[in-house]
């Protein structure tokens, strides 16, 4: 059996429902489950996509996480417990895959995955970027060698020691605080080649093209036959587009870097707004603290870089 989830809450389960759509297209003998950190009325979703709710699991002093957290955290923050909670619900699990609700599949990515790893980490990036001012190396670094937004396991000692390790840090470790040493649940990832030596890096170029991969790898499109560098596009993440990001919307503005993703998404965009008609969810999460963040947000960053420019230059004198 193999399992493939998400995380969410009210705020991106229309995006989680757009992957859903595309894993039973592409994964369609993989069994998807929707790992909901809210309390909503569950009869509207569809019957093909089953739920874990964030009650289900045996997490430490969760009410705690959930008055700690903005909700934009606590959600990473849940992950590795979700990926813990469904390994003991389906102890006949032989793979387990994680895709953030903002992934959609072109393709099946059974290929990427040879039997001998225990592990599949996505790279940030597989190369030094291409000179920009919106994303450098440096931010990568602090952002995190891998995507959170993806990553396979095959359940195994090391792997679920290296899952409860992860899961015990999110508890009071995953906050978006980069200069505190903390990046939600990513920066843990870093970890993974420690505790799993039968770790592999997937350096395919279409799988998870996103804004850490315009600057260096080109997606290009002849009908709707999709390549990135030549190979096959296997999957897209839209994280920090059109949903706030707490890492990629800061590079929101790459998207124009490449004209068929920008297209794609616009596509992608038409999706998800359907989902959330048919949905008919509104109102805060019931879980962590909600920031209304998205709006102005760019502009709150720019006035603080310039009174920062200010308070630099009067601390020369």
């Amino acid at each position: 059996m193999n399992i493939i989830y998400t995380v969410c809450n009210r705020t991106n389960l229309a995006h989680a429902l757009a992957l859903a759509d595309s894993v039973l297209q592409h994964q369609p003998d993989d069994v998807f489950y929707i790992g909901l950190v809210d309390s909503l009325p569950t009869d509207k979703l569809p019957e093909r996509v089953k739920l874990i709710p964030v009650s289900e699991l045996a997490i430490p002093d969760f009410n705690g996480m959930a008055a700690d957290y903005y909700d934009f955290e606590l959600l990473p923050a849940a992950r590795p417990w979700f990926a813990l909670g469904l390994l003991q619900k389906h102890p006949e699990c032989v793979r387990l895959t994680f895709l953030s609700p903002t992934v959609i599949l072109k393709k099946s990515f059974d290929s990427l995955l040879d039997p001998d790893s225990e592990m599949f980490l996505t790279p940030n990036i597989s190369a030094p970027l291409k000179q920009s001012p919106i994303l450098d190396d440096k931010r990568i670094l602090n952002a995190g060698m891998f995507h959170s937004g993806s990553w396979t396991l095959r359940p195994s000692e090391k792997t679920t020691a290296a899952l409860e390790w992860w899961a015990k840090r999110t508890i009071d470790r995953a906050h978006f605080d980069l200069c505190n040493g903390m990046n939600t649940d990513q920066l843990w990832l870093n970890y993974m080649p420690v505790w799993i030596p039968a770790l592999k890096t997937l350096h395919n170029p279409g799988w998870h093209y996103g804004l850490n991969a315009v600057l260096n790898k080109n997606l290009t499109a002849n009908g709707n036959d999709y390549k990135v560098d030549g190979q096959p596009l296997i999957s897209l993440d839209f994280a920090g587009l059109g949903h706030f990001d707490p890492i990629w919307s800061d590079h929101a503005a790459l998207v124009t870097e490449n004209k068929v993703f920008q297209a794609l998404f616009m596509e992608y965009q038409r999706i998800v707004i359907r989902k959330k008609q048919e949905l008919e969810f509104s109102g805060e999460p019931a879980f962590g603290k909600y920031a209304d963040i998205l709006p102005n947000r760019l502009m709150r960053k720019g006035i603080a870089a310039k009174l920062k420019e200010l308070t630099t230059y009067i601390d020369q004198f």
